[in-house]
């Protein structure tokens, strides 16, 4: 794989760190130019919180165990669940139940949802501060299980504390509720915290080792149609012919290219892998065989990120 380098060139600040008004360019291994772009303040934001979540995949070894309860604590269940009321996001109130709880986190059951939600006091009544139960989730990784997909929100969480800083991450994050993709800081409500693009596919578009796709599993990646992979991007493995299981698919952030042009990636439970592509496919011939690369791209909310920066950590 021919190799690229990058090369920044000051803006009028001058001041030999990366700001808006910078120029970015790619250079070729020839020394070509293959890319020049002035770094906008989305751009730095982008920046930042896709290094963060490289930093992160890269020092958590294979993340948490797996669970299909999509989140748990362990060893850490009431001997007899708690009830409790709540006001639900439309004002109503309801009912929920405690099933399990640590010092910084508890989870609920909510109808048939269940989530992992901050507690207010830990044992000793000092106020949770979001940062901090978001680290210990990092920090005490054994402590805890979920889904594959938990864990990107969490990944999303963390990135976002660690471009923002501790205090401005406390005043916006709120009260988390954390299961699955759910995001409760905007109206789209499963995308989470990023903004997301997928595509889907009609029944039997896709077929991998002889098993096609049913209708509205994710269409395949595809450059020509713009897809691209991005380091700090989330992307999704699909099992075709399954929309149910736990097996049904794996989420994992892209990292980069190795110098024999292996796809590295990471995915919860399994850690860092590298995936090779069969010739002119998007479909892997080692680490996830029988998945195929879909078309789900989950990218750095700056907006969001830029809102919640109110002292201007970028």
């Amino acid at each position: 794989m021919a190799a690229k380098s990058v090369v920044i060139l000051d803006g009028d600040n001058a001041d030999q760190r990366l700001d808006e008004g910078d120029t970015l360019i790619v250079q070729d291994a020839s020394g070509n130019e293959t890319l020049r772009k002035t770094l906008t303040t989305a751009d730095l934001y982008d920046l930042r919180f896709r290094e963060n979540m490289l930093n992160t995949v890269s020092s958590i070894g294979s993340g948490w165990e797996f669970s299909e309860n999509l989140v748990h604590i362990k060893n850490a269940e009431l001997t007899q669940p708690e009830t409790r009321a709540y006001t639900t996001s439309n004002g109503q109130t309801s009912t929920e139940a405690i099933l399990e709880r640590n010092n910084f986190w508890e989870v609920v059951q909510r109808g048939s949802s269940r989530y992992l939600l901050i507690r207010e006091t830990d044992n000793a009544g000092n106020a949770v501060l979001p940062s901090d139960a978001i680290n210990d989730i990092f920090d005490n990784r054994q402590r805890y299980a979920f889904d594959c997909a938990t864990p990107m929100r969490l990944l999303n969480l963390k990135a976002t504390l660690d471009t923002i800083g501790e205090d401005d991450f406390n005043s916006h994050a709120g009260r988390l509720l954390l299961s699955s993709w759910y995001d409760q800081h905007d109206t789209s409500g499963f995308d989470g915290g990023f903004i997301t693009s997928v595509r889907t596919a009609q029944a039997g578009e896709i077929n991998v080792n002889g098993i096609s796709n049913l209708n509205g599993e994710s269409a395949l990646f595809d450059p020509s149609k713009g897809d691209t992979l991005t380091p700090g991007s989330v992307y999704y493995f699909d099992l075709p012919g399954d929309k149910q299981s736990a097996a049904q698919g794996w989420n994992a952030v892209y990292i980069g290219r190795n110098a024999d042009g292996a796809y590295r990636f990471w995915s919860t439970n399994i850690g860092t892998v590298n995936v090779n592509f069969q010739a002119n496919s998007w479909l892997p011939e080692d680490t996830f065989d029988g998945y195929y690369l879909g078309a789900i791209n989950a990218t750095p909310n700056t907006a969001r990120l830029q809102n919640w920066d109110v002292d201007r950590s970028i």
